[in-house]
């Protein structure tokens, strides 16, 4: 929910402390729901039926294994309790660094690659990050695959190599890493927000890493800190380890014992952090940053008391809550009435040893960008308010019953997104709560949350205005960013210091859309099946009949060729439905806190609405929201707030790293149903409010509907919602279905299309389509673009240092087969890139495949089409994108193994061979020339505008 969206979220991908900043927790017992306490007393929701298991090794790294027969994947996560917060102060990025050196050799395993090609080759994906306090690497893979890629995985923290020939080449990588987001403006904001720190606090540093702070030209003085590091913070005693599997608990011991038993325990203790993050004598201050991209957004942060101990009240959970809701007399609701605001967010933005910050971010339209000051007021008005009147039992009370709901009915995630999550919980909370300990919240202390709220006054507040119109004094060359600094007089602060009651302010009130029946359906199907009604609708319906939870989807598509045939079609729906969005946000937001969301979209074919969560209360939600679309209110201030928003997020689309533009550009040029982005501008700058109102009027006349209930419903729930549209939405319309193409590459053909910005990495996404549409290259693709995502990994970025983004695998559209390789580099030009493609593609062909090769990621990529959906959510989702495509059988991965299971080994390479041979090959390639303006890359240039050609894929 966004009132938990602070800074943290922001930062949480810039080598900082990672926190989840869960909203919520239990409080006391609520009827109809149960805990599931294991024989450890490990509290898990009643729905998890998985076995879990604790351990502390003799060498005291905690151990948390999790086993779950039948699983398609394993996973594991080692998190190290060290990161960048312990870097030498003249090696800063050295945690970072050390991160990408265990991944290049061990003494057991000492190629470099080995482990990614592993891993790769068995179906599963692999990566680390460094935040300030700790250090995580995970992985998953297939099941059967799970101890010999643990030893592999082991040997990082018992015999790492740390390579003298590769500390020059990753040095490289990590300053690639950082140059590929200099103009990245979180990052720019951090580092103004570094440099307005307490300079003696490690936060204050680098955490990065670059040539200059990792002194490269000291190649061996900088392998012999990467060692010292490993010693002085890599310590058995300072690891969790979180594995889960199909294996039985004694298999998963076994396996972890013999082999994480051996890393050793240097009984290292960390040294608390002494010094505060603020000189609190500089506070209050003001600082302005210039951002790249155009936006406005106006933070208040606070340095608070340390609240990681208090995970068990969260009060400044608590506190967020309440300052980031979004419903009537909210803080934000009272900016948006005075044209001030877009969005709020409210909460913990940074939490380590000792030390927590507390903030609010606000998006700020242009009138807003005048009232600064106003803004800031009416926050301390509303922190009054909290303070008193908003401190409440009944509050914490509702807020408590809410985090039960969700940890009792939780949504299990991926394996490799879970172990990460537990593994670094081993290091918050007692064994028993790794689990419950986010949405632990069961002790109210009003004098606690008072203490906190104490500590946010106009005196100890930290403002950052990022705006392009700022004025700038300063600027820190390492990101490009000019800033400045605004003296605040005294008569602001005192202004600020004096509250009163603003009459618009008010308190949540109590929740209507918590859930209270938590009864589950009976019976259940493993696909959906047609519902014959009498509503004139296609309804299909699934009682699910696997996860066992009180939730499921419901999806309508309001299908209508009028929506989005054109960009202006497509600028209008898009703006209709934000509108709707938006009018209806403070009345569902109060929703989405009780688990209960929806979605409206536009695309193709027609606009999409999903209404998930908690299944009692949907009906009452669907109903609202497809009012709200048939009779929105026609406000001209809302619709310019909401243009103009649309138009800076296009634009600043523009100026996103290189390969996300190139990435962006290539659907446009292969897809019918995607715009130009140049033609979207101009057609949303075109948009006047009385042509979305006809505009609306045209779509609502002619629609069909196509419905799934997935989940835990009755077919009598199903059939309500199914009356709810009818009785809402107009008659079904008879217009024609909305058709989808896509671009069909002639034998040979080599078509180029350039992006432009003013980063200076160059960038190529270069598409090579399949000979035959079908799935049987479909498959034959799949299973060679798993074979060279590792190898092309290796090759472009281990071996000859291109750049950090460095990818390549499958891209299918629909059942036409693809692959596509991607390179950002600061160090080579577009067309170089380019040939690098080309060189990689003959090498791979040249050196050929073996059958024996063929058939392992042959059976990799059977097992990954076979893998079960990990939540009623995904599960959903699949059979939703099936109904729309056409396969009312719900077989589309049985029909793709069924064409992969007969694919000789023969037949795959003449396959292949066909697609790769340069001489046919159909290559698109979209780049960016960066700093190398006159390296373009060959091939026929491709007009944004260009029409798709006849005899193009054409799909309905």
């Amino acid at each position: 929910m966004r009132s938990s969206k602070t800074l943290a979220a922001i930062w949480a991908a810039l080598i900082v402390s990672v926190l989840v900043s869960a909203c919520n927790g239990p409080l006391t017992a609520m009827t109809g729901l149960s805990l599931n306490s294991n024989e450890q007393g490990i509290h898990l929701p009643e729905t998890d039926k998985r076995q879990f298991r604790y351990l502390e090794l003799d060498n005291g790294l905690k151990v948390l294994l999790v086993s779950d027969p039948g699983a398609d994947k394993a996973a594991a996560s080692l998190d190290v309790q060290a990161g960048s917060g312990d870097d030498p102060r003249d090696y800063q990025g050295l945690a970072h660094f050390l991160e990408h050196m265990l991944f290049l050799g061990t003494e057991k395993y000492p190629e470099a690659g080995e482990y990614q090609r592993f891993i790769s080759a068995n179906g599963g994906g692999h990566n680390a990050f460094t935040s300030f306090e700790h250090t995580n690497y995970f992985f998953d893979i297939r099941a059967d695959a799970l101890e010999p890629a643990l030893d592999r995985f082991a040997q990082f923290f018992i015999a790492p190599l740390f390579n003298a020939e590769y500390v020059n080449r990753e040095v490289n990588a990590v300053d690639s890493e950082y140059r590929a987001r200099i103009r990245d403006d979180r990052r720019r904001e951090l580092a103004v927000f570094k440099s307005q720190l307490n300079p003696a606090h490690p936060f204050a540093t680098f955490s990065v890493g670059n040539l200059e702070t990792l002194q490269s030209d000291k190649e061996e003085a900088l392998r012999e800190q990467l060692l010292d590091f490993y010693q002085r913070h890599y310590s058995a005693n300072r690891m969790s380890l979180t594995v889960i599997g199909a294996h039985s608990l004694n298999a998963l011991e076994k396996m972890v014992a013999s082999r994480f038993g051996k890393v050793v325990d240097r009984e290292l203790k960390r040294t608390p952090i002494a010094e505060p993050l603020f000189d609190e004598s500089r506070l209050p201050r003001w600082v302005t940053i210039q951002p790249v991209q155009n936006e406005r957004a106006l933070s208040v942060q606070f340095p608070v008391p340390e609240s990681r101990s208090l995970w068990r009240s969260k009060p400044l959970n608590y506190i967020g809550n309440l300052l980031g809701h979004e419903g009537p007399g909210s803080l934000l609701s009272v900016l948006k009435e005075r044209g001030w605001a877009e969005s709020l967010a409210a909460g913990q933005s940074l939490n380590f040893d000792g030390q927590s910050l507390f903030g609010v971010e606000v998006t700020l339209t242009s009138l807003g960008m005048a009232r600064t000051d106003d803004i800031v007021d009416l926050l301390f008005e509303e922190l009054a308010l909290i303070r008193d009147s908003g401190i409440a039992e009944w509050r914490y009370r509702e807020q408590s019953q809410l985090a039960r709901q969700q940890f009792l009915y939780r949504t299990r995630s991926a394996p490799i997104n879970e172990v990460v999550q537990l593994a670094t919980n081993l290091h918050r909370y007692p064994f028993r709560e790794v689990i419950r300990g986010d949405y632990q919240m069961s002790e109210f202390d009003a004098e606690q949350i008072s203490r906190f709220l104490a500590a946010m006054t106009p005196d100890r507040a930290y403002i950052s205005l990022m705006a392009p119109e700022v004025d700038t004094q300063q600027s820190i060359a390492r990101y490009q960013v000019d800033y400045g600094e605004r003296k605040l007089d005294q008569n602001t602060v005192a202004q600020w210091q004096q509250t009163g009651a603003i009459a618009e302010l008010a308190m949540p009130a109590r929740n209507e859309f918590i859930a209270e029946d938590f009864s589950l359906s009976s019976g259940g199907r493993a696909i959906p099946r047609a519902v014959e009604n009498d509503h004139g609708v296609s309804l299909w319906w699934r009682d699910d009949d696997h996860f066992n939870i009180p939730k499921g989807r419901a999806y309508a598509l309001l299908e209508s060729p009028l929506a989005a045939n054109t960009a202006e079609s497509l600028a209008l729906s898009q703006l209709w439905v934000s509108m709707v969005e938006d009018q209806l946000n403070e009345r569902t937001y109060p929703a989405r806190l009780a688990g209960l969301s929806y979605n409206l979209s536009a695309n193709w074919r027609g606009i999409n609405f999903t209404v998930s969560g908690f299944d009692d209360k949907q009906a009452l939600l669907a109903r609202e929201v497809l009012q709200g679309l048939v009779d929105p209110e026609w406000r001209v201030t809302r619709f310019e707030r909401l243009r103009a928003r649309k138009l800076r997020a296009l634009q600043n689309s523009r100026e996103q790293a290189p390969y996300k533009q190139v990435m962006a550009e290539l659907p446009r040029v292969l897809r019918s149903d995607q715009m130009d982005l140049d033609a979207m501008i101009a057609a949303t700058q075109a948009a006047t409010l009385p042509a979305i109102k006809a505009h609306a009027k045209r779509v609502l006349s002619a629609m069909n509907y196509q419905l799934l209930v997935d989940g835990n419903y009755s077919r009598q729930q199903a059939e309500t919602f199914a009356a709810v549209v009818a009785d809402v939405l107009p008659a079904p319309g008879a217009q024609a279905a909305p058709e989808q193409f896509v671009r069909a590459l002639a034998p040979g053909a080599a078509l180029r299309r350039g992006v432009t910005s003013s980063h200076q990495d160059a960038a190529l996404a270069s598409y090579v389509q399949a000979a035959d549409p079908g799935k049987r290259d479909r498959v034959a693709l799949g299973v060679a673009g798993q074979m060279m995502s590792a190898d092309f990994y290796y090759q472009l970025r281990t071996q000859k240092q291109l750049g950090y983004v460095v990818n390549a695998g499958v891209y299918p559209q629909r059942d036409i087969g693809g692959l596509m390789f991607l390179v950002q580099s600061p160090v080579m030009d577009a067309a170089g890139l380019q040939q690098e493609v080309n060189n990689y593609l003959q090498r791979w062909l040249d050196a050929g495949v073996s059958e024996a090769d063929y058939k392992q990621h042959k059976a990799t990529l059977l097992a990954k089409l076979r893998e079960a959906p990990k939540n009623l959510s995904e599960a959903a989702e699949r059979h939703w994108d099936d109904l729309l495509d056409g396969y009312t059988d719900f077989d589309r991965r049985e029909q793709l193994i069924a064409a992969l299971h007969d694919l000789s080994y023969e037949e795959w390479w003449q396959r292949v061979q066909a697609t790769l041979d340069p001489s046919q090959r159909r290559v698109l390639s979209v780049y960016h020339l960066g700093q190398w303006a006159e390296a373009v890359p060959s091939g026929e240039p491709l007009e944004a505008a260009a029409p798709l050609p006849e005899g193009s894929y054409r799909f309905q």
